[in-house]
Parts: structure tokens; sequence; C-alpha cells
């Protein structure tokens, strides 16, 4: 923190000092050192306070950041899903009885910070604090002061030039070591790099890194020193603008490590720098299998691949993140100014190879699988991105385009998974339109793309829209596949149980029977789907009265289920709820009531509190509750789930008019004779 001591102690006094504001805003240009600043801020308040650190790149992560915010100061999910999130945020923060300190970083967006209202106007995500006891702390690039308005006090971090050139010349001397040269050279490369740290960083990790060769080893133009090293930013180098104090020193860096004898450095660089801005699950994208299309970067074995990462990461170039628990995947960062000189601006092919292979790699799982949620929330961003650059492009590359759809198709079905329906109602749009466009409307992928969208039009309660587009994907399915092609059966499957939820269930019976009859000669009674169909035709018996019948068939299915694919998993979970509400029809609260609470734990556990299929379960659970007399307990539970089902799936959606209807039935005063 050399030459930010003043700086430090304005911020803090913005901080700490009665009648200050107590939004205090790092800005400035890339590598001008804001984020650690921030840290070297935060860490001195660890002892004190209660420290919040929040990414602001991305409005999902940004969002999802001050949510769990929110929840650590108190706020329970159900005022989250109740009211406005911002709102519940700042007056959880009003009431929290610790100090404490919230660090939004990389806000360069700021647009993305004015949330439900507007940043300026402090009814924003971001907000004045008020209590006495909180602050808040802003690091961006934009430095406008309409932008924040009067509650944020800007702090401009500047390059370490004029009279801070002292302190350049002593980072320098931090990261390299007096064998670098004397001070007075130091300074001369301090003011050839701006001052900037960043690029002083690199300068200095770059000498250290040289001074460890023995002078016998070294090639001769290797710069060891702080006079070496201006001279060679003097001198430029081929295809580097000499302008950019950046391009300059990470080009130099990646010439040492070719010198060493590492000259793949380069293009894994430029290959990670063509991901999204996000952090990298390198040992999912970066292994010999998922570069084994990927031209000179192909030979690498797995020790090959790991050294030109530490390598990379010994020069600044890449941060290699620690991990964090027994289960986390390791991840890797590049600074936005690294990345940007990184960038390789053509097609990015390798990069779709390598996710593509990575997404159908066996270790990644499939992202309706909970086990490998974390796996697909580290790919996703860089699926969609990946995905939106090819096809944006201008021809795409069919070849390239096709697997980034398929990478991005997975992706959206993780979102699916996870209850995002909206956010996967555009990523699937997104790739229909491109597949038809590419691969015409009857293609295969062009239709599976169309049967998810589909589905997450029912998810969303666009039943009739939902309808037509699986009645037309069966007939070209029909035309194309045939009656008994195993996707023909699962767009019949879908299409009977659409036909259910519109109320047509003796037509929805006569499908299910029919499909049914198919999928045990072609697939087995076994079989996943076969399971599938007899759970969803023993929906439909007990809808029709056949109750008994219904809780036969949906016992015989759990305990396949559960032999085949274990007490908890989704599908298990969803049969022991369909067997919880034959109970219920058939006048067992008691049991029911305990299947429900079984699998309203279970799904807690797996999906989380706000997921639509843990609400599913918990409007069942409110009406055994009902039936059972326990008014109260059952109308916090009504209540509960209507406020996160108006959040999550609107007013007008199905299930929240239901959970409605029920609820007024609740409210509805007995009329006694």
């Amino acid at each position: 923190m050399r030459g930010r001591e003043a700086l430090i102690e304005r911020v803090e006094s913005g901080l700490s000092a009665p009648g200050s504001p107590g939004v205090q805003v790092l800005c400035g240009l890339g590598g001008s050192g804001k984020t650690a600043l921030a840290l070297e801020l935060a860490y001195s308040r660890l002892s004190r306070a209660q420290v919040w650190w929040v990414d602001a790149r991305h409005g999902i992560t940004l969002e999802a950041g001050l949510r769990a915010v929110a929840r650590q100061a108190g706020a329970a999910e159900e005022e989250l899903r109740a009211g406005d999130t911002a709102d519940v945020l700042w007056s959880c923060l009003a009431r929290y009885r610790r100090r404490w300190l919230l660090v939004v970083d990389n806000a360069d967006d700021p647009a993305l910070l004015d949330g439900p209202g507007r940043l300026s106007e402090g009814t924003g995500w971001i907000r004045l604090p008020v209590g006495g006891r909180g602050g808040v702390l802003v690091t961006t690039r934009d430095s406008t002061p309409r932008t924040w308005g009067g509650a944020c006090a800007l702090h401009p971090v500047r390059p370490l030039t004029g009279e801070d050139i002292t302190d350049a010349a002593r980072i320098l001397r931090d990261h390299a070591g007096d064998a670098a040269g004397s001070f007075d050279d130091a300074r001369h490369l301090a003011e050839r790099l701006g001052g900037l740290p960043l690029a002083l960083r690199l300068a200095g990790t770059y000498l250290a890194d040289a001074n460890h060769v023995p002078a016998p080893y070294r090639e001769p133009d290797t710069p060891v020193d702080f006079h070496s090293y201006r001279a060679a930013l003097d001198r430029g180098l081929e295809h580097v603008d000499p302008d950019s104090v950046i391009d300059q020193t990470w080009a130099m860096s990646l010439k040492l490590l070719e010198q060493r004898g590492l000259p793949l450095a380069r293009p894994l660089l430029r290959l990670i720098a063509t991901f999204a801005d996000a952090p990298l699950p390198y040992t999912l994208l970066l292994t010999p299998e998922t570069l084994a299309d990927a031209g000179e970067l192909a030979q690498l074995d797995r020790r090959g691949v790991w050294s030109l990462l530490t390598a990379l990461a010994g020069l600044g170039l890449v941060d290699l993140e620690p991990v964090t628990g027994s289960d986390a995947l390791p991840v890797l960062r590049v600074h936005p100014l690294v990345r940007d000189a990184s960038f390789d601006h053509a097609a990015p092919g390798t990069a779709v190879q390598a996710l593509h292979s990575a997404a159908y790699a066996p270790e990644t799982g499939l992202p309706d699988e909970p086990d490998y949620w974390e796996h697909w929330a580290l790919l996703q961003p860089h699926a969609m991105d990946l995905f939106h650059r090819v096809a944006g492009s201008e021809p795409p590359v069919q070849m390239i385009a096709d697997a980034a759809a398929r990478a991005a198709y997975f992706a959206a079905h993780f979102l699916v998974a996870k209850g995002l329906y909206r956010q996967a109602r555009g990523a699937f749009a997104a790739i229909l339109a491109h597949q038809r466009g590419i691969l015409g409307d009857t293609h295969p992928d062009t239709l599976a793309t169309r049967h998810s969208l589909a589905e997450v039009l029912r998810d969303l309660g666009e039943v009739e829209q939902a309808r037509t587009e699986f009645a037309a994907i069966l007939a070209h399915q029909r035309g194309i596949l045939g009656d008994t092609h195993p996707d023909t059966l699962t767009t019949r499957h879908t299409l009977a149980g659409v036909l259910h939820d519109l109320g047509e269930v003796e037509q929805a019976r006569t499908e299910f029977e029919a499909v049914l009859a198919h999928e045990r000669v072609v697939l087995g009674d076994t079989h996943p789907h076969t399971l599938a169909t007899r759970h969803y035709l023993a929906e439909v018996l007990r809808d029709l009265g056949e109750v008994e019948q219904a809780r036969t068939e949906i016992e015989a299915v759990l305990a396949h289920e559960r032999v085949v694919l274990g007490d908890t998993h989704p599908h298990t979970l969803t049969a022991r709820h369909s067997l919880a509400r034959v109970l219920h029809a058939l006048g067992e609260m008691e049991q029911a009531r305990t299947e429900y609470e079984t699998v309203l734990d279970q799904r807690r556990c797996i999906l989380g509190d706000t997921h639509p299929g843990t609400l599913i379960a918990r409007h069942s659970l409110a009406r055994v509750l009902h039936a059972l007399g326990e008014m109260e307990q059952a109308r916090t539970e009504y209540e509960t789930v209507l406020d996160h089902r108006r959040c999550i799936l609107g007013d007008t959606h199905p299930d929240t008019l239901a959970v409605r209807y029920d609820l007024a039935n609740l409210r509805q005063p007995r009329v006694v004779d």
C-alpha cells in the first residue's frame, strides 16, 4: 500500500466519522489498485466488524451476493420473497447490532446497482447506511459524480506519478528485490510504467523471476534489472502497441517464459482470456482431454498444463485462487487488463471445443443432477458467453457454432434445474433461433431445444402455448423418427402431462397408457422413462378417483426408483410426493403429513427454500395441515408459499392461483346450521 497512506486515512475517516457519507467509492482506471486498497481496508476491520464482500461484475452474482448479506444480517427467507429485496437488505443492516462493512467490488457498470430504484437517488441496491454502525465501500472505473449521487464520496485512485513516483519505485523494489538495480533505476522504470500499480507488479515479478536463473542459463537479451527492462520497453516489441504499458509488460513476461522453454504459455493464456470474465474452473476446462483438439496445446499432459498455470501465476498473469473446501472446485481469475492484452479476437473455436468436451465429460456430470450443480454454476456463464459470441459472428463456422449451442443447451438445463425458468426461457429461445437458421426446423438438435423451451413454457404457466409447441414437435418426430422412437415417446409423454394440466384427464390417461405400452417394449419395465410414465399415469388415476390403483402403481414405481436412483434423487422424491398425495386422497392424513415433511426436508437440503419443487411440497403440506384442522400453521405455510410464488412465478401462474384459492378457503368462515 505504498503511496496510499493518505488515501486510506481519508476513506477510513469517511467510513467511520459521524456525519460523513457512509458510501465511499474508490474510482480509477483498471490496474490502479482499487481492489487491493479495498482488501486492505476490509482486512483492517476483520477483528472488530462483520465484513461482507460482493462481486458486482455480473447482475446475477451481485444480486445473489446481496441476498446472502441480507440473510446473514437477519432477513428471513419469507421477507426476501414477500417484499422488495433491497428494502429488506437495508432494513436489516439498519438493525444489525455489530459494526459492519459491505464491500462491492468491480462495479464498473453502475447501472447494475440501480436494482429496483436508482443508485444516484439512494433507492438502488447501494444506499446510505443508517444507524451509525456500518459503511459501504465500492470499487469502480466510473468516476462521474452524477452516477453516484450526493450520498457517495468519490476517492480517485490514480497512478503513482509526480510526487508519488518514489513510492512507485519502492513497489518495484518490493517485488523485484535489491538485485534488480539501484533506487534511481527503479524510479526511471516506474516513470516509464506510468506509475500504474498493476504494471509495477508485473515488471517487478518478472525481474525477481529472471534473477532466479543463473547467468549462464539466461538468454543474452533477457532483462534482469530495472535499466535493461526499461530499455526493452523503449525498444518496443513486435506486434505490441508501444503506447500500452500493460501490453508491453505482458509481452515481456511471456517472452521470459518462452526463454524458459515454456512456449505454450502464450497460447494457453490466450485461451484462458477467450472465456468469459468469470471464475474459470480450470480442472474441468484445461485438461489434456479438453485440449485434445487445441492445436499445439494438445501435446500437453497433466503435469505440463499445471506447470504452465503455475508459471503464469508466478509472473502475476493469472491468479490461482485457493480452494475453500474439500469438495470445492479450484478456479483461476485474470485481471481485466491482462485479459484484454491476452484476448484473441479470432473466432473462439478452441475455447468452444474445450468447453464442449468438458460439458460431455463423465466427471462434469449432468446439469440436472444436484451433485454436479457446483460444476455447472461455474460452466454456465462461459457456455452462454461463448455461444452468444459464436452465434453473433458473421458468418458462424457451423461445426464450432453447433458445439457452442450444445454446451449452451446443457447450461440452460442447469438454469431449469435451479428453478430459474425465466432465464432458461431466454437461453433456450436464443439457442433455438440460431439452430433454426443453421440446422433447419426438423434437425434433431432443433427439435430437442424446441422441446426444452416448451417445457419451460409449461413451468411458467403458459400451458396452452406449450401444448401447441409439443403437438408441432410430435408431428415432426412421428414423420421423421416413427411412433415408437424414444424421442417421440418422450414428447408424447410430455404432451399427455400438459393435457392433464389442462383438465383433459381422460385423454391424458389414454396417452399415458399408450406411451407406457410402447416404453415397456422398447425400453423395458425399469427404465427411468418407463417409471416416469407409470408415475404420471398413477397421478391421473388418482384424479379420476381410482385411488387404490394409483397407490399400487406409485408404490411399485417408488420401490424401483429407490433401488435404481437412491432415496434422495429428485425423481424418487417426486414419486414419494405423489404417494403422499394418494395417501391424502385416501384420508390417511398423518401418514401423508409424514411423507410430505420428509420430502420437504430433503428438497430444502438439495434444492433450497425457494425452488419451485420445494414450494410444491410446502403447499401440499399446508393442505394436509388444513385438513387436520391446524389452521394457523396452515395459514403461515400458505402465505409463505404465496409470497414466494408471486415473486418467482408471477401473480397469474396456475400454481400461484392455486395457493391463493386454498388461502381464501382457509379464511372463509364456516357456516354452522
